[in-house]
């Protein structure tokens, strides 16, 4: 069996110390961190996430499953590889109302890996909070996940509190999610800068943002 299909198998019967045998094997044997978060953790994850839309598995088991996982970045977390580069600082939130959280997570994961100073928020913020976060920490970047279709008016309303609190300071936004994998055309439409359509490319996608000319606001497909 592939190291997907062991970790996918301990997540799903509920067992931690099997999940965290599988990943930080593949570390000790010399896997990448970042290819364990694509390839084994969110691949699984998205296996999970179809199981229970299929009704194939319950709720119950689905919140298991993620529980387990945010064990396990938290495990991998050490043994994050570390830029040298300081690229600037940027926060990362998810929608008010929703509460999947370990996409996230693993992007703010990565992006300290690349070399961002990243306040990431968790999911289910109240947008003053998100508002205050930025106020406090001045990023270049702000990052916004959105995993369900009826809550993108909440992302459009999000980030239009951004631009009208900050505006001529107000940061890059960038935009994720499964939302936004089902309707790639709401990324401009809501008034975002850019997306990633997957985290092999949040990394990208951040660093060409920060280094474009013009303001944000003036959106750009990536």
């Amino acid at each position: 069996m592939s190291e997907k299909d062991l970790y996918l198998a301990a997540i799903l019967a509920g067992d931690r110390q099997a999940a965290i045998d599988v990943a930080l094997g593949v570390v000790q044997r010399g896997g990448a961190v970042g290819d364990l978060y694509v390839e084994v953790l969110q691949e699984s994850l998205y296996e999970v996430g179809r199981l229970w839309e299929s009704n194939q598995i319950s709720v119950a088991v689905e919140h298991l499953a993620t529980g387990i996982t945010q064990v396990v970045l938290a495990r991998l977390y050490e043994h994050l590889p570390r830029s040298t580069a300081s690229r600037g600082r940027i926060v990362l939130t998810g929608i008010e109302g929703e509460l999947h959280q370990v996409g996230g997570h693993m992007v703010a994961d990565t992006l300290e890996s690349d070399g961002w100073e990243v306040r990431f928020l968790g999911a289910g913020v109240p947008v003053p909070e998100i508002l205050d976060a930025i106020g406090e920490h001045h990023p270049e970047v702000l990052g916004i996940s959105c995993t369900m279709l009826q809550n993108l008016p909440k992302a459009a309303s999000l980030i239009g509190s951004v631009r009208a609190t900050f505006r001529e300071s107000s940061p890059w936004i960038i935009v994720g999610g499964g939302a936004f994998r089902t309707e790639p055309g709401k990324v401009v439409e809501i008034g975002a800068d850019g997306w990633a359509p997957d985290l092999r490319s949040v990394a990208g996608v951040v660093r060409s943002l920060s280094r474009t000319a013009g303001r944000p606001g003036e959106a750009l497909e990536h």
